[in-house]
């Protein structure tokens, strides 16, 4: 039975998860719970303790990697623009699949789930599905407050999603070419919340266009 996150040090618990990170890219998610504890500096009963099981490990993984991806949407950044906000989240959603290591440790789940569907199903919940979640309550929130014109939330995260990952998920996965170039990166977010704001900005919203060029 895993124990509630505040029994154990933050900064253990941060040391755990990089540790599964760095397992699980290098050896996916056969990797033993003795090399992953052994990397953290910790006993491998004390994972169990916290975490309970690999399955749970994976998961807090992707929940980290979610909060890190929508923290642009958060009330922290309530001042700032929303094309900014939406641009540095389109960023972080881009920058966190085509990192080597979640790379990787999406292949790994994928990979699983195909002898072990749970564990698709497991991840999708944790980070795609929350994710989108958190989105479309952010875009509501902005279309209730007269930010945005939109009559599905839902729909607008999908396409808002779709615009930022969809190509690149599918060079990922097929080990395609693709520009990393932080400049490229950081262009093709901007584009990005652009056109989403050209598409669902209210009227007196102006959104400017950009040239973004190279391979995604």
């Amino acid at each position: 039975m895993p124990r509630h996150s505040g029994q154990i040090d933050q900064r253990k618990s941060e040391d755990i998860l990089d540790a599964a990170a760095m397992a699980f890219t290098e050896r996916g998610f056969e990797a033993p719970m003795e090399d992953i504890a052994r990397r953290a500096g910790v006993s491998k009963q004390t994972i169990y303790n916290h975490y309970g099981c690999k399955e749970e490990l994976l998961k807090a993984l992707f929940d980290r990697r979610r909060e890190q991806v929508i923290e642009p949407l958060g009330g922290a950044h309530a001042d700032e623009p929303l094309e900014d906000r939406l641009a540095t989240y389109v960023l972080r959603m881009m920058e966190g699949y085509i990192g080597q290591g979640s790379n990787s440790i999406m292949r790994s789940a994928i990979a699983a789930s195909a002898t072990r569907p749970e564990l698709g199903r497991m991840v999708y919940e944790a980070g795609p599905r929350a994710g989108r979640e958190r989105t479309a309550a952010f875009l509501a929130a902005e279309a209730d407050a007269g930010h945005l014109d939109i009559a599905d939330a839902d729909e607008a995260a999908d396409f808002l999603f779709g615009m930022a990952a969809g190509a690149l998920l599918l060079r990922i996965m097929l080990n395609a070419p693709i520009d990393r170039r932080t400049e490229h990166l950081q262009a093709r977010a901007r584009e990005c919340a652009r056109r989403f704001l050209r598409a669902y900005g209210v009227a007196h919203v102006e959104v400017r266009s950009a040239r973004v060029t190279g391979t995604y």
